[in-house]
């Protein structure tokens, strides 16, 4: 697997074409997944060690609350685990 920061800049950011190369899975703090280097060479992503890009998606989630339902206004507890 390869990570990569990049900004999701909308529409045609990721295109079928792309996943059909190779899947691009997104994360929290701006953290793409995939093998597909023509993808992140189109948007200038740019490439992480899977150990940054876990911190990226650690500082990303902490201090995120629930704003819907019954847990609304609690913490988020738990970690994303990248592949």
């Amino acid at each position: 697997m390869a990570y990569y920061t990049a900004t999701n800049t909308g529409k045609g950011f990721i295109t079928h074409a792309d996943n059909e190369s190779a899947h691009v899975a997104g994360y929290p703090g701006n953290v793409w997944v995939t093998e597909n280097s023509t993808w992140a060479t189109r948007v200038s992503a740019t490439s992480k060690t899977k150990a940054e890009a876990q911190l990226l998606v650690d500082a990303a989630v902490s201090g995120s609350y629930y704003t819907k339902g019954a847990l609304s206004g609690s913490a988020v507890s738990g970690t994303i685990i990248l592949p």
